[in-house]
Parts: structure tokens; sequence; C-alpha cells
């Protein structure tokens, strides 16, 4: 994935850049994702944050802003949907035990 340039101090974010960015980041996640909601989200979301980083401190709020259009989520909104899934029978991956692709409810003896 490209990142974008924030070497040189700037006091607006390069929102086509920054949108672009996302774009690809949301077409990254969704061809990994299983056709999983949550999964989809933990995979844009977790690449977005990866980027922030990179951008100066004052551009932040406005990056989240646009990253909340391909349904961003905080880490703290992701954790919650985690521990919601995991109370209510469903796997990291958002899909409900027994029907998970990868496996997730499988247990080791299943599969001799």
């Amino acid at each position: 994935m490209s990142t974008i340039a924030c070497d040189i101090p700037r006091s607006a974010l390069d929102e086509p850049a920054w949108r672009a960015l996302c774009e690809t980041a949301a077409a990254q996640a969704t061809k990994g994702c299983g056709l999983s909601h949550d999964y989809y989200v933990e995979r844009f979301s977790s690449a977005i944050d990866a980027q922030l980083g990179r951008l100066p401190e004052e551009q932040r709020a406005q990056a989240l802003k646009i990253a909340q259009e391909w349904d961003y989520a905080t880490p703290a909104e992701r954790q919650e949907t985690q521990d919601w899934n995991a109370e209510h029978g469903y796997c990291s991956h958002g899909i409900e035990f027994g029907c998970c692709p990868a496996g997730c409810d499988r247990d080791d003896d299943d599969w001799d």
C-alpha cells in the first residue's frame, strides 16, 4: 500500500491523497475479509491506524473522519465488537461458530 509523504509539515490534510489511500486500504481489506463485515472493519481500520502515525497530529482527526466513510472503527470500538462476538458465539472474524471457513471453532480432535 502506498503511504502519504508527511516529511514536510502542512497545516491541511491532502484529502485527495488520503481518500486514495483509504480506497486502496478498503480494496485490500475487502479482498481478504471473506465477506465478513467485522473482519473487513478490523483489516481496514488496522491499515488506517498504521498510516495515521505518518500524519501530523493536527491532521489526524480529519483523516479519521474521512476514513469513517469506509467504516473505520477505533481500536476501542473494534475491541467492543470482539467482546460482543465472543460473548454471543461468533469468532474473531465475526462469523458464527461452525461456519467460519478459517476453522476458528475447530477442535483439533475433530480433524483427525
